[in-house]
């Protein structure tokens, strides 16, 4: 029964994770195709303050949540190590790194600053999505 709640949590904080995630990419989107002296300055900053907030009080815990329901799985029930759950980590890891880039550049974008152009940040909706699908697919069908 432990498990089954485990993986409803897990599952659960997974969508929120991948939700807000999404969400930070196209705020960069956003503002990277506003550019500068556009007029709407205010407003874009007044959304990056509003996805912030939303970042710090819901994705980020999403994503701590994802990560302790993942690893009490893992060590309550020795699903360690098969290849589909090592992919499935790497790919959350990855999608981790690309959290905290994108928390980064939200940070500098909601106190005006320039936000730093990195090439995992800008194809970052692409690289989520794909990363949801593959680690869909190693969950699901565990191919491995």
């Amino acid at each position: 029964m432990m498990h089954e709640w485990l993986n409803a949590l897990h599952l659960i904080a997974g969508v929120l994770w991948t939700g807000g995630l999404l969400a930070l990419a196209l705020v960069s989107v956003v503002f990277r195709s506003a550019g500068s002296g556009t007029g709407t300055d205010e407003r874009l900053r007044a959304l990056a303050v509003s996805v912030q907030k939303w970042n710090r009080c819901i994705t980020s815990p999403a994503m701590i949540l994802l990560w302790l329901a993942g690893i009490w799985m893992i060590v309550s029930y020795g699903q360690f190590p098969h290849a589909w759950l090592l992919i499935k980590m790497v790919v959350v890891l990855v999608l981790s790194a690309l959290h905290g880039l994108l928390s980064g550049n939200l940070r500098r974008l909601a106190s005006g600053q320039p936000a730093k152009d990195f090439a995992l940040v800008r194809k970052a909706g692409s690289v989520i999505v794909i990363g949801v699908i593959i680690i869909g697919i190693m969950a699901i069908i565990r191919p491995f």
